[in-house]
């Protein structure tokens, strides 16, 4: 009798499926606007303000004597590109000579992973605190991210400093730790961000840390002073919420915060702060968190991703994917950011 284990000749049963369990967006890439095409490596642009009101009571019959100029304000600022590749590479017998489950074109798959990565690549570096940076031979020109936009004190690295009069105000940058935020903290942001500009009433993006996700969609809602709830802190109040009996869901699902002073849509990220990209930190921070105006930011793209594929010479089949890409902040005054340092 021929059993199953002496089958000569006999197939292996593989699956023609591969599957990807990694669906994370770049929700800074998807949902900041597109810019114009830069020119030039480094863009040169302006920000206003208006002065501060002063009393004034003229007095009739006298001459004017005293003379300001609404341009005072305007300050310039800076913004650079910076060039980014990805490399793929394919042997000759893998890509002809192999019949893979689940892959028809060995190359073709290596390009659309390699895109994927690349667009990750873009969105960890604007979201850290990278400084901008001059092409020195051994690392290119690389963008100011956002982390180092939105600060209190001067930027000194490659691009024009923002000027004192249009940074964020102190109360629009936290770093309380992370187990230490409060709703009230957030609260205070968002209204120091109306007092920056008045631009509070109108929408805002929260691009949060994953774990901050889980503090705004729980903590401001349950913990109460005296909760026994190891790593979090507590809150003086609670929201009483009312659910239909008959419903058989009960859940956290909050991506809108409202308040008086605008309405925040809240966007989770895996990429802010990521290892390797924090200004050359290591440390991965899962709590970073921006408040953005997506009218004061821009991807300005002198070229979208594209594939490059050399002529084959031998060995292997290889190919590079290559962008050009700037990050502009128009004006930051009134962005914020929750910066715990751990």
């Amino acid at each position: 009798m021929l059993l199953e284990k002496n089958v000569v000749g006999k197939k292996t049963d593989w699956a023609n499926y591969i599957t990807l369990s990694d669906e994370h967006e770049t929700p800074l890439l998807k949902r900041l606007p597109k810019g114009d095409k830069p020119v030039n490596v480094v863009k040169h642009y302006q920000a206003d303000t208006y002065e501060t009101p002063t009393p004034v009571a003229w007095p009739e019959g006298k001459s004017w004597d005293t003379f300001s100029s609404a341009g005072a304000q305007r300050k310039e600022l800076s913004a650079r590109v910076q060039y980014v590749v990805q490399t793929a590479s394919v042997g000759k017998l893998a890509q002809d000579v192999t019949d893979t489950a689940g892959v028809s074109d060995e190359l073709s798959r290596e390009i659309t992973k390699k895109m994927t990565t690349l667009a990750r690549q873009i969105e960890c570096h604007a979201a850290c605190d990278q400084p901008a940076a001059e092409d020195d031979g051994k690392t290119g020109h690389m963008f100011r991210g956002i982390g180092k936009w939105i600060q209190t004190t001067a930027q000194s690295d490659a691009d024009k400093d923002v000027a004192s009069d249009i940074r964020p105000a102190s109360a629009q940058i936290s770093t309380v730790a992370s187990n230490s935020l409060t709703e009230d903290i957030v609260r205070g942001m968002l209204e120091s961000m109306w007092q920056a500009t008045g631009k509070g009433s109108r929408n805002v993006l929260g691009v949060l840390g994953w774990k901050t996700m889980t503090y705004i969609a729980e903590l401001f809602q349950f913990y109460t002073t005296g909760s026994a709830i190891a790593n979090s802190p507590t809150q003086s109040t609670a929201r009483v919420q009312t659910r239909d009996p008959s419903s058989g869901t009960l859940g956290t699902n909050i991506r809108t915060y409202e308040s008086v002073w605008g309405t925040v849509e809240l966007l989770p990220t895996k990429w802010n702060q990521y290892a390797g990209f924090s200004g050359g930190s290591a440390t991965y921070n899962p709590y970073r968190s921006y408040f953005l105006h997506p009218d004061m930011w821009a991807w300005h793209w002198n070229q979208k991703p594209t594939v490059y594929q050399p002529e084959y010479k031998g060995g292997a089949y290889t190919c590079a994917i290559e962008a050009i890409v700037m990050l502009m902040c128009k004006n930051p005054i009134a962005e914020a950011k929750w910066a715990p340092a751990s």
